[in-house]
């Protein structure tokens, strides 16, 4: 008779540590756990029923929605904060000089210190190609 109960804790339980963990696996354990829970309370007599339910319902909650799952968490999402920076153009405020490593940029409404490879005078265009720190690394823009 208690046996749902035994389910539906171990269902909340494996939830529990899914929202923590983020692995978009045990979700569908938990899930197998409360429908499992759903068949001891339908079927109480038969104690194997509630564990070929938890079985089958894991094992195919986890086949059909696996790669949908690592497709969500491989997209990766949007770029956010400095890693948006990357590819846009800059404007040189202070000219860039690599000898005496000085340069400063403004990309959008942000100014940031800037290096390249070659001199940059005040006024040029340029590209951000990565973030280090503080710094953007730019390349000039041709034309």
């Amino acid at each position: 008779m208690l046996a749902w109960w035994v389910w539906m804790a171990i269902g909340l339980v494996l939830l529990i540590v899914e929202l923590t963990s983020g692995t978009m696996f045990l979700m569908w354990l938990a899930c197998g756990a409360f429908l499992a829970g759903g068949a001891a309370l339908v079927m109480p007599a038969v104690w194997w029923v509630p564990w070929v339910v938890f079985s089958a319902a894991s094992v195919l909650l986890i086949a059909a929605t696996r790669p949908w799952a690592r497709s969500m968490q491989a997209a990766g999402g949007q770029r956010s904060n400095v890693d948006d920076l990357i590819d846009r153009e800059a404007i040189v405020l202070v000219s860039i000089d690599p000898a005496n490593n000085t340069g400063r940029v403004r990309v959008g409404s942000d100014e940031w210190r800037a290096r390249c490879d070659q001199p940059v005078e005040e006024g040029g265009r340029v590209v951000v190609n990565a973030v280090q720190g503080t710094t953007l690394v730019v390349t000039p823009l041709e034309g």
